[in-house]
């Protein structure tokens, strides 16, 4: 076993050969995501799948007290580092073995989840905006998953501040959209544990929501849909005006696929049916003022016909749903436009005044 876990670091353990995603490429996702080949096959895998191979066998056939004898925490942190590997093969061949490690290892399984957790985390700060991307995210995240899944509850602080300090700071990336999926797993079976942390979840997201990256927009409301079912109505009241208010500011967004997701938001039974729970003059109070307005101005002047479409079927729903309240909402926002259109009008009155004021004084000064 000695002279087995020496020959697997002596054919695995090597320096990550340069990044194919050159930090040279604009810092923009639509073009990283045209330009860039999605994976590299290295040329030695041949050679490297051999020793995963015998690995998994090892450790597959050894015991946990072997396992312990045989391997300390600097192989482990030698595996860890293998996950920037640009090498989709190598990296779920990885996956497999830590995983497998992680179940057998009992008493380095605190030092293996502290070892994962500093990786994310230096790809989350020490990357700059424009640099390479790290690639084993994703499987980390996987790991992460299924570790989760088997926290005990109620959760350890530990793992509260785990999800504070790791997991949510990954949704501020430009690369989120690259492992998405892996990392909205791991903060739901968090909310499923513990549903009061939906609330620092939500505001975490929202704070950082993107200004101009409609993939991640997209993915974001995905993500709060999902974080939505799980709660009950009295935790659901209390996240309901920010969550709604953000959802009504993507129903005016330019970006098509952006508005046509934040209004399918209201497709979802779960959502309206607790949005409209307090009642209607609740709803037309809370959630419906922000979210007429931006239907109001799809239907006047968003360019898309799909998005108009959308928006007219989410009002009829609106209408059967509540009756009368978006009516009402678009009359109260009628009236507010009216009053800003008199209040502007008698301000450029007054400046019109005082500019002939102004000229007057100043005719009269000449002579």
């Amino acid at each position: 076993m000695v002279a087995l876990v020496k020959m697997v670091a002596a054919n695995l353990f090597r320096a990550m050969p340069p990044s194919a995603y050159p930090s040279s490429l604009p810092p923009l996702p639509d073009v990283l995501d045209d330009e860039v080949p999605v994976m590299v096959l290295l040329p030695s895998w041949p050679h490297l799948s051999l020793v995963y191979d015998v690995l998994l066998a090892a450790v597959t056939a050894a015991d946990a007290r072997t396992l312990r004898n045989h391997i300390d925490r600097g192989f482990l942190a030698g595996l860890v580092a293998l996950f920037a590997s640009e090498d989709p093969r190598e990296r779920d061949r990885l996956k497999t073995v830590y995983h497998m490690l992680y179940s057998k290892l009992t008493a380095e399984r605190a030092s293996m989840r502290r070892s994962m957790a500093a990786t994310l985390l230096r790809f989350v700060y020490e990357a700059s905006p424009a640099g390479e991307r790290h690639c084993g995210v994703g499987e980390l995240l996987e790991i992460c998953g299924s570790i989760i899944n088997g926290f005990a509850v109620p959760l350890k602080e530990e793992h509260r501040a785990f999800l504070a300090r790791v997991l949510l700071p990954l949704h501020r990336t430009r690369w989120v959209h690259a492992y998405h999926r892996q990392l909205a797993y791991c903060v739901l079976q968090f909310v499923h544990k513990e549903p009061s942390l939906a609330d620092a979840v939500v505001r975490d997201i929202l704070r950082h929501w993107p200004a101009t990256n409609c993939q991640k927009e997209v993915l974001l409301i995905d993500e709060l849909e999902e974080i939505v079912e799980i709660l009950d109505q009295q935790q659901f009241d209390k996240l309901a005006v920010p969550v709604c208010s953000r959802i009504a500011r993507c129903v005016s967004s330019c970006s098509s696929q952006v508005a046509e997701r934040a209004l399918y938001v209201w497709n979802n039974e779960r959502f309206v049916a607790m949005a409209s729970a307090a009642g209607a003059e609740a709803m037309e109070r809370r959630i419906l003022p922000a979210f007429v307005a931006s239907m109001e101005s799809n239907l006047e002047v968003h360019w898309s016909r799909c998005v108009q479409q959308v928006t007219a079927s989410v009002r009829a729903l609106l209408d059967r749903v509540a009756p009368g309240a978006y009516d009402r909402c678009a009359a109260a926002l009628a009236a507010r436009r009216s009053e800003a259109e008199t209040e502007a009008a008698v301000r450029r009155a007054r400046w019109r005044r005082l500019e002939l004021a102004a000229a007057d004084a100043d005719a009269g000064a000449k002579k």
